[in-house]
C-alpha cells in the first residue's frame, strides 16, 4: 500500500518536476552564453535542493492524506490528517456528502418499513374472511348431507370445491407475501435445530391432504430409515417444502388421470437428499435456466395464469439462507424431479 501511495505520488509531481526543471534549463539557456560552466552549476545544485526538500515535505503531507483516505475506505474511520486548503475542502465536501446519503438512506428505510408494516396489517387483516369462508364451507357440506336428490349433491360438491380451491389459493398467496416480508428479518426468526426431515415432510403431506385429492394426485414416501436427522430451521424448511409440492401437485394434475409425486429420502454421507419428484408437465429446456428468477413464469405461466414466478425463487432463497442446496431437473412432458441437500445432524 504504501508503495502505491509513492508511485502515485511521483507521477502527481512529475508535471510539476517537468515544468520547473525546463524553467531552469531556460535560464540556463539564456545565461549559459555569458556566463561561465562553473557560475551555473552550483546554483543549479542549491536550487535542486531546495526543491527536493519542497518534494519531501509534500510527500509527507501526501502520504498521510492518503493513507488516512485508504484507511477509511477499509475502516469507515472518520479521523483524516489535513495539512492543506484543497484536501480541507474535500473532506468537507466528502463528509457532506455522506450525511446526504445516510439521510437518504434513511428516508427510504423508514419508507420501506411502512410498506411492510402496511402489508403485513393487510394480509393479517385478510385473514379473517378467508377463515370465515372456510367455516361457511363446512355449514355447505353440512347442508350437503341433508341434500337428497343426486344432481343437487354433485352441484354443490362441485360448487364447494370450487369455492375451497380459490379460497386455498387466497390463504397459501397471503401466506407467500407474509413469508416474504418476514424473510427480510430472517435473522432475527432463524432457529437452526435438529429436525426429523421424514416426520416433518409427512406433516407438511398432511397439511396439503386437500390439495392432493382435489387434484386426484397422491403422494409416495420412500425412506430407507425411519428417523432421519437433519439440521435446518423447521418452520423456514417446511414453507420452502409446502413450495415445491404446491407446484408438483399444480402441474401434476390432469383431469380423469391419478398421478402420483414421489418423496424420496436418502443419507450421503454426511449429508441428506430429499428428492420430490413429480409426473407433471415439466419444464421446457429454454427456461430451466431461470426458474429461481424472481417473478419468472416462462412457457408453462402462460398456460397456468396463477402462476407467480415467486414460489422457487422464494424457495432458492431459503435454502441459500438455511445453508441447503436445491437442485432442479425437468423433462418436459414427464415430470420434474426437485433435490434438497441437508447437512445431516451430528
Amino acid at each position: 500500500m504504501k508503495i502505491k501511495i509513492f508511485i502515485d505520488f511521483i507521477k502527481d509531481q512529475v508535471p510539476f518536476t517537468l515544468t520547473f526543471y525546463l524553467s531552469i534549463g531556460t535560464i540556463l539557456i539564456y545565461y549559459g552564453l555569458t556566463a561561465h560552466i562553473s557560475d551555473i552549476v552550483y546554483p543549479v545544485i542549491i536550487v535542486s535542493t531546495i526543491f527536493i526538500i519542497h518534494l519531501f515535505i509534500e510527500w509527507t503531507k501526501y502520504y498521510s492524506f492518503n493513507l488516512h483516505i485508504t484507511d477509511y475506505a477499509n475502516s469507515m474511520d472518520n479521523k483524516f490528517f489535513q495539512s492543506t486548503n484543497q484536501q480541507k475542502y474535500f473532506i468537507k465536501v466528502m463528509r457532506h456528502s455522506q450525511q446526504m446519503y445516510l439521510k437518504e438512506i434513511s428516508k427510504i428505510n423508514s419508507e420501506g418499513n411502512a410498506y411492510r408494516y402496511f402489508f403485513s396489517q393487510w394480509v393479517h387483516n385478510m385473514k379473517t374472511p378467508v377463515s370465515i369462508i372456510s367455516l361457511m364451507l363446512q355449514k355447505l357440506e353440512n347442508e350437503y348431507l341433508k341434500v337428497q336428490s343426486n344432481d343437487d349433491k354433485k352441484y354443490l360438491a362441485d360448487f364447494a370445491n370450487g369455492i375451497k380451491d380459490e379460497n386455498s389459493k387466497l390463504h397459501n398467496g397471503m401466506e407467500q407475501l407474509l413469508n416474504i416480508l418476514r424473510m427480510e428479518q430472517f435473522a432475527r426468526d432463524y432457529e437452526p435445530e435438529s429436525v426429523d426431515i421424514t416426520e416433518s415432510l409427512k406433516e407438511v403431506i398432511n397439511s396439503k391432504k386437500s390439495l392432493f385429492i382435489y387434484n386426484n394426485v397422491f403422494p409416495q414416501i420412500e425412506c430407507n430409515e425411519l428417523h432421519v436427522k437433519v439440521l435446518t430451521d423447521e418452520k423456514w424448511n417446511k414453507f420452502m417444502l409446502e413450495q415445491i409440492i404446491n407446484n408438483a401437485v399444480k402441474y401434476s394434475a390432469q383431469k380423469g388421470k391419478k398421478k402420483h409425486v414421489k418423496f424420496q429420502v436418502t443419507k450421503l454421507n454426511n449429508r441428506v437428499q430429499l428428492i420430490i419428484e413429480d409426473e407433471g408437465i415439466g419444464i421446457p429446456k429454454s427456461d430451466i435456466n431461470r426458474i429461481f428468477e424472481p417473478f419468472f413464469t416462462g412457457e408453462n405461466g402462460r398456460k397456468y395464469r396463477d402462476a407467480s414466478g415467486i414460489g422457487l425463487y422464494i424457495c432458492s432463497l431459503l435454502a441459500k439462507n438455511l445453508n441447503h442446496k436445491i437442485d432442479i431437473q425437468s423433462d418436459e412432458g414427464k415430470g420434474t424431479k426437485a433435490t434438497i441437500t441437508y447437512f445431516l445432524e451430528h
